[in-house]
């Protein structure tokens, strides 16, 4: 576990392509608004900035990529697809999701588990090199822990789909597509608007950190990059932890850290399912009324708990959209057809708030009529 205090950053590219909202061209770091004057960490210019990016974040989007055209071609129904879990329990409910398009499609689903650990990763990997699949799904994990197995799919011709990697697909790594990647996503900075609009410039934030997931290191600089365009007087420490602490010590860690840091009043997780029990540690420690959580890629249990104000934000990622869009990728593999550009597609998301959650049982939909929308891109009922 590694502890750090941030230094004011430059601006990088990855901030405002990431963000894709809207452009943060501040006049300064930590310049004056209108009136030269600032609100504790941001200028009268910043919090605007950030409430506007904010409001955008909140809208519930209608449409999936304008960027798909229909197939216009069969779509082969005798495939076999493997899916590799990445370790955590929101990759199960993304299998699940796709297993609906799967079904649409005709298609068959094969899936493979993993703990998250390297070696495991790198076991369901050559278990599905021995299956000889038609394709090949997974999330998480970058192409080097399995690159061998990867190299004998691309060379059978298996195409390989995945998501939140910090890799896009090249020629080189033999990816089909990659979705949610380092240079799409927008997460980070979607947190970034919120907390300082929500705090008032006022936030002093503890990012929890998941080194493992490398996809995560774009998601922190994200974060970080538009916290300090937004917020350059707010402070801000960071905390790693790995996948096996997840529901067992990271409460313990949280609550450690924040009775040795004690201005702390927001915990920003990039991964919603790593937040689990620190609402309750928070109570327990008498600190929920003081420090607040905020998620990102967060999950049914993040939404339950936004909406019953044991977190303060989370953060919905169109998963439903995003599986879907995995086997129209396939889709469109097997039909012969010349995808889109898939490295530069943005993921659906949503800032969640109290008052716009819609379900809190489990994962559902951004655009509520996304699946009628992909099956009019198959030419399906």
């Amino acid at each position: 576990m590694t502890t750090t205090r941030r230094t004011p950053r430059p601006r990088h590219a990855i901030g405002a392509i990431a963000l894709g909202v809207l452009p943060l061209l501040l006049t300064a770091c930590g310049g004056g608004g209108a009136s030269g004057e600032t609100i504790d960490g941001s200028s009268d210019e910043q919090l605007t900035e950030a409430a506007e990016i904010n409001a955008t974040a909140q809208e519930r989007p209608t449409e999936i990529w304008e960027q798909l055209e229909p197939i216009g071609a069969e779509i082969p129904s005798d495939k076999t697809i493997v899916s590799i879990l990445c370790g955590v329990t929101s990759c199960e409910e993304l299998n699940n999701i796709f297993a609906e398009a799967a079904d649409v499609l005709g298609w068959e689903v094969i899936t493979l588990t993993t703990t998250g650990t390297p070696e495991s990763v790198k076991d369901a990997w050559a278990q599905a090199v021995r299956l000889q699949p038609d394709g090949v799904i997974a999330s998480g994990h970058d192409t080097h822990l399995y690159a061998a197995e990867l190299a004998e799919l691309v060379e059978a011709g298996v195409p390989v789909v995945q998501n939140s990697l910090s890799e896009q697909a090249t020629e080189e790594n033999g990816l089909l597509a990659s979705f949610n990647n380092a240079v799409t996503t927008r997460a980070g900075g979607l947190a970034a608007a919120y907390i300082v609009d929500e705090s008032q410039g006022s936030a002093s934030t503890l990012y929890v950190d998941i080194p493992a997931f490398t996809v995560l290191a774009a998601v922190r600089e994200n974060f970080e990059e538009n916290y300090d365009e937004l917020c350059p007087g707010c402070e801000y420490q960071t905390m790693d932890i790995s996948i096996t602490q997840v529901g067992k010590e990271v409460p313990n860690l949280v609550v450690s850290k924040l009775r040795a840091n004690p201005d702390i009043n927001r915990v920003m997780f990039p991964s919603g399912a790593a937040s689990t029990g620190v609402a309750a540690a928070l109570r327990a420690a008498g600190l929920a009324d003081k420090v607040q959580i905020v998620t990102s890629s967060s999950g049914a249990t993040n939404f339950a708990a936004v909406a019953a104000g044991d977190e303060l934000a989370g953060q919905a990622l169109g998963f439903y959209e995003l599986m879907w869009l995995e086997a129209d990728t396939l889709a469109r593999h097997f039909a012969g057809v010349e995808p889109a550009d898939l490295n530069e597609l943005p993921m659906i998301r949503q800032t969640l708030v109290a008052d716009n959650v819609v379900e809190t049982e489990g994962l559902y939909p951004l655009v509520e009529t996304y699946d009628d929308q992909f099956k009019a891109l198959w030419g399906v009922e």
